[in-house]
């Protein structure tokens, strides 16, 4: 397991699931493990999957569930490693961090299949071939939805797998140990911090580097290695998060919510916030209305 990557999803403070769509631009294959959860739709592209002590082809159309720390990569055909374009190659991830759900484990014990299911995920599993259309319906819901109704989407989607009796366990071998969690978990965390601390604030990549002691070009590797994204565009995206905040809130219009999270540029922030959200800062706040209304 020595070449295993400990990896950090880049989830923040305020979130408890995360979407990533993996579309062929960048394909990270290295064989990682991370503390939250993960379910994975595969949309288009085959090749070898390594999860735990064991390998398998997959192909469209597959879900995987791979619990917490479980070691685990997709190695598309057609790349060569790394960091690579992959043409064909789509994946949709869910993340969660199953400790959201403890207390409702604990208090209802009509959950108990859920609780179930993600503690026998620490070995992965793959979903049969007929529930797999209907998880991936309902994570195009997911997709759609925002706040507490992505939690209630993800509690529906946990349901229906623990309901799925024709799927497969895929690992003998459980999660890693804390022993192989290493140090740069912790540096991550510790650069999350630093960039919620500091977001409404100019902040360059050399800043970021120098306060932890690292030249630009050796802390975009590390970054980018243990996360799958520049710095740059983890930045970005927790302003965007920042400013729908602000929308939400009511108290801040689209140009105030633009400054306060740290756009210094209205173009460039309508830009970004449309590339991430999929509409304008006016559409996302019309849509928050109707929700209220």
């Amino acid at each position: 397991m020595s070449n295993v990557v400990a990896f950090k999803v880049p989830m923040q403070k305020n979130m408890s699931i995360r979407i990533e769509e993996c579309d062929g631009d960048h394909d990270y294959d290295l064989v990682h493990f991370h503390e939250e959860c993960q379910l994975t739709c595969i949309m288009q592209g085959s090749g070898c999957l390594l999860a735990g002590s064991n390998t398998f082809n997959f192909t469209p159309g597959e879900v995987y569930l791979f619990g917490s720390n479980l070691p685990h990569g997709f190695k598309t055909e057609g790349g060569n490693g790394g960091d690579e374009l992959v043409t064909g190659a789509r994946r949709i991830s869910v993340f969660f961090n199953r400790n959201v759900f403890e207390s409702l484990f604990e208090q209802n014990p009509e959950t108990s299949s859920i609780k179930n299911l993600l503690d026998y995920a620490s070995l992965g599993y793959k979903l049969s071939a007929g529930n797999s259309q209907e998880i991936l319906s309902k994570i195009g819901r997911l997709r759609n939805v925002d706040d507490f109704d992505k939690v209630l989407e993800l509690l529906d989607i946990l349901d229906c797998i623990s309901k799925d009796a024709q799927g497969n366990y895929l690992s003998a071998c459980e999660a890693v140990g804390a022993d192989l969690i290493d140090g740069d978990i912790h540096k991550i965390n510790e650069v999350f911090a630093f960039t919620e601390a500091h977001f409404q604030k100019r902040i360059s990549l050399a800043d970021v580097a120098g306060h932890f002691k690292m030249t630009p070009p050796t802390f975009s590797r590390f970054f980018k290695s243990r996360t799958q994204k520049t710095y740059i565009q983890f930045l970005i995206e927790l302003r965007i998060t920042k400013a729908c905040e602000f929308i939400r809130s009511g108290t801040h219009n689209t140009t105030e919510s633009c400054f306060n999270s740290g756009f210094t540029n209205i173009s460039s922030f309508h830009r970004h916030f449309k590339s991430i959200k999929g509409m304008t800062p006016t559409e996302y706040k019309l849509r928050v209305s109707s929700n209220f209304n």
